[in-house]
C-alpha cells in the first residue's frame, strides 16, 4: 500500500527467483489470505508450467477451502501430528527423487529438467505453513518430531534448485530464527504490531 502515491502495488512471486517467500503480519493482517491468494495464483501458470500445492495449517483452518482447488493435494491441520509427518515423509521422499534425476542430466533447476529431460510435466511444488512460529514449537523438540523438523530445513535449503518451494507465515520476524529467516529470500512486511518489525 503506498498512500502516498494513494495506490497499491502488486506483489510478485517468481520461484526460480523468489525461491521462499515469507509474509510477517499482526492477527487479521491477512497473511493467511495472502497463502491463499499464492495457492490460487498457483493453479493459473501457462509459462511457469504445472504447480502442486500442499499445506500445514497450524493457524485457525483458513487454508482448508483450498483442497478444493484441482491442484491442491493435501491441507494438513496442525493438531494431526500423523498427517503432517505423513505429509513431510511424501515431500522427502520426492525431494531426494529429484535430487538424483537432475543431477543425471545435470539439470540446475526445473526449468532445465523440463527441457533436458523431455518432462513439461514435471510438477512444481509449493508448500505453504500458516503460523510457523506453532509449527516451529510443535517439531522442533522431541525424539520423534524433530527429525521431521529437520526434513522442513532440508526442503527449504534444496527446494528451490529441484522446483520445490514454501510460503510461510509469521507474526514478526523475530519469531523465525536466523537460520529459517535466511533461507527467504523473498519477505512480505504486511501490518506488524510493533514498529520495530520493519526495520527487521
Amino acid at each position: 500500500d503506498l498512500p502516498q502515491l494513494q495506490k497499491q502495488q502488486e506483489v510478485v512471486f517468481r520461484p526460480d527467483v523468489d525461491g521462499n517467500i515469507a509474509y510477517y503480519g499482526a492477527g487479521g493482517a491477512g497473511k493467511t489470505v495472502a497463502l491463499r491468494t499464492l495457492a490460487a495464483a498457483a493453479g493459473i501458470t501457462p509459462r511457469g508450467g504445472p504447480v502442486d500445492v500442499y499445506g500445514l495449517d497450524f493457524g485457525t483452518g483458513g487454508l482448508r477451502m483450498l483442497e478444493v482447488l484441482p491442484h491442491v493435494g493435501s491441507i494438513v491441520s496442525g493438531d494431526d501430528p500423523e498427517r503432517v509427518v505423513r505429509l513431510l515423509r511424501m515431500l522427502r521422499a520426492e525431494l531426494e527423487r529429484r535430487s538424483e534425476a537432475y543431477t543425471a542430466v545435470d539439470a540446475g533447476s526445473i526449468v532445465d529438467y523440463r527441457r533436458i529431460a523431455g518432462k513439461p510435466e514435471e510438477r512444481r511444488i509449493l508448500l505453504l505453513v500458516d503460523n510457523f512460529p506453532s509449527f516451529k514449537n510443535d517439531f522442533e523438540i522431541g525424539a520423534t518430531r524433530a527429525p521431521w523438523y529437520g526434513v522442513f530445513q532440508q526442503i527449504l535449503a534444496e527446494g528451490r534448485g529441484l522446483g520445490m518451494h514454501v510460503a510461510i507465515t509469521a507474526d514478526r520476524p523475530g519469531s523465525v530464527p536466523t537460520g529459517i529467516s535466511s533461507a527467504f529470500q523473498r519477505r512480505v512486511a504486511l501490518r506488524l504490531a510493533d514498529d520495530g518489525g520493519y526495520v527487521l
